[in-house]
């Protein structure tokens, strides 16, 4: 099993990296705290809001049917084009619902009866000879590129022929495309590589590409993993362990069917991956979360993305909070009813994860009233761009909740959300406050200490202490020049220590008067 629980008495320091920012978020850095709360902060979200076009039945299906674009997939800024790329996703919807809506992509050969074997126009194999398992939902990898992150164009591109035009963005077939460019690949085919969950064969399966647009799938026939359920599979390249990390959903085998977290990781895309095992799963207090905020059944974790953040990971999980169950015999009925918050989650090794706060906050709040995210904050994409000082993260936000009947109000969009450098979390002192860390390791030739904060309300001061807590001569909160502003790069001085100066391991210690802490870098 990968899970495994860690706790203060077990901590062992990271290994610090200068001019590298180390999160405060971690509850297992610090070794004491007074007069502090822990404030997650939410995600800023723009304006910008991508929609589901009526003149795409790729994403539109028409009357009596859901307009719905997903963010199980991937975005970044790519420097070989020099644009914004987006692979998203979108879903017609399975063809018994609008008969008429019987669309036709020769070439993917989505399957489209749910008769046994399954078949698309008769044909049940593809020409590699990999039988059809599954009948047709519809799910579509799309496309999409920017110049600035907020005006977003779907090209027409040509390749695959809907309903007998060419004239849409259609890539692929993927459940959810985690996309990556290899810089080091030696075959400019494959300089693009995508791995996800495909519906006709119900696995997961790699393709690759020249150009990110045009993909193949020749040189992957067979599935580089192991899936039965659809759902976000989000992978990360973790480049610190040179290893994929890939986080999913699965049902437990309980009374209520739980989705749960499963991780699996493989030193290579192709594989070998190891068997997914369960990591996250929700407990009695999100149950008790779910019944004081929304009379909520049970708690459930319907999806998350995790990346790799200097020191640490940082996640948004996805937490349905079920508020009724299916209706027998009910037309068009989902699994169960119920919003979808999105939450912070942090690990120090990818795998064991801690949640932010208590209360379980929203790290990106539904929207309220006729908010486009107003029902459920659903997917994530694979992981965030990260843009001078500040941090994107686009999302899925949806009108409906998680089991709206009627199909027209089954509508998503895609939003964005911003958070400043460093700034999930705030370790916020409204009086006076203070943060001790434990023992820490100064890297080589650390010149000076960086600190993220915000007093612009109120004084942050610094002190330097020894390994059993003494303050250092010269490094007291007295010889502190004080920080009486908002800033993200705080330098920290005394007026008679230079820390450059100081060969020992230390444990720093912040006090606090009416202000907010984030992080700090030792600097060099």
């Amino acid at each position: 099993m990968f899970r495994r629980q860690l706790n203060n008495s077990d901590y062992i320091p990271h290994k610090l990296y200068a001019n590298e920012s180390v999160l405060l978020l971690d509850e297992t850095l610090i070794e004491e705290e007074n007069g502090i709360r822990r404030e997650v902060q939410p995600g800023k979200t723009t304006p910008f809001v991508m929609e589901p076009d009526g003149d795409k039945p790729w994403e539109y299906c028409g009357p009596g049917m859901s307009k719905r674009i997903h963010l199980y997939g991937t975005t970044l800024y790519d420097d070989l084009v020099g644009k914004y790329r987006m692979w998203y996703f979108g879903r017609m919807g399975p063809h018994w619902r609008a008969p008429a809506c019987n669309y036709q992509i020769p070439g993917l050969f989505v399957p489209r009866t749910d008769e046994k074997p399954y078949n698309c126009n008769g044909v049940t194999k593809d020409k590699y000879g990999r039988s059809f398992v599954d009948n047709d939902r519809g799910d579509l990898t799309l496309y999409a590129e920017s110049d600035d992150g907020i005006n977003w164009d779907k090209p027409k591109l040509g390749i695959f022929s809907f309903n007998g035009s060419t004239e849409n963005n259609i890539i692929w077939d993927f459940h959810g495309a985690s996309v990556f460019i290899d810089l080091e690949e030696k075959d400019p085919d494959k300089r693009y590589k995508a791995i996800g969950f495909c519906r006709r064969y119900r696995n997961i399966f790699m393709i690759t590409s020249p150009d990110g647009i045009h993909w193949d799938d020749k040189d992957y026939i067979e599935p580089v993993s192991r899936r039965g359920n659809e759902g976000s599979f989000n992978v990360i390249y973790d480049s610190r362990c040179h290893l994929f990390r890939a986080y999913s959903i699965v049902r437990f085998n309980d009374k209520d069917k739980r989705r749960v977290i499963c991780y699996t990781e493989s030193p290579s895309l192709e594989g070998p991956w190891k068997n997914p095992q369960p990591m996250l799963e929700p407990n009695s207090w999100d149950d008790e979360i779910g019944r004081r905020n929304y009379k909520a059944l049970r708690a459930e974790f319907h999806n998350m993305s995790a990346f790799r953040y200097n020191n640490i990971y940082l996640g948004l999980l996805g937490v349905l909070y079920v508020t009724a169950e299916q209706i027998p015999s009910q037309e068009n009925q989902m699994p169960c009813d119920g919003p979808i918050d999105s939450q912070i989650v942090y690990s120090r090794d990818g795998i064991s994860w801690a949640r932010a706060d208590r209360n379980r906050t929203a790290a990106i709040p539904r929207g309220g009233e006729d908010a486009f995210d107003r029902g459920m904050i659903l997917g994530i994409a694979k992981e965030p761009i990260i843009e001078g000082d500040e941090i994107h993260w686009y999302y899925t936000g949806c009108e409906h909740t998680h089991g709206e009947l009627d199909m027209e109000k089954r509508v998503k969009r895609l939003g964005r959300a911003t958070w400043q450098k460093d700034r999930f979390i705030a370790l916020r002192a409204k009086g006076e406050g203070m943060v001790t860390t434990k023992t820490l390791s100064l890297p080589e030739n650390t010149t000076g200490l960086e600190v993220n904060a915000n007093a612009a309300s109120g004084t942050v001061l610094a002190e330097l202490c020894n390994t059993e807590g003494r303050i250092l001569d010269g490094f007291s909160k007295e010889e502190c020049v004080p920080l009486n502003v908002d800033e993200l790069r705080w330098q920290v001085t005394w007026k008679n220590g230079n820390i450059a100066k100081v060969i020992d391991a230390v444990k720093l210690r912040f006090i606090l008067k009416g202000a907010s802490i984030y992080s700090f870098t030792f600097t060099h």
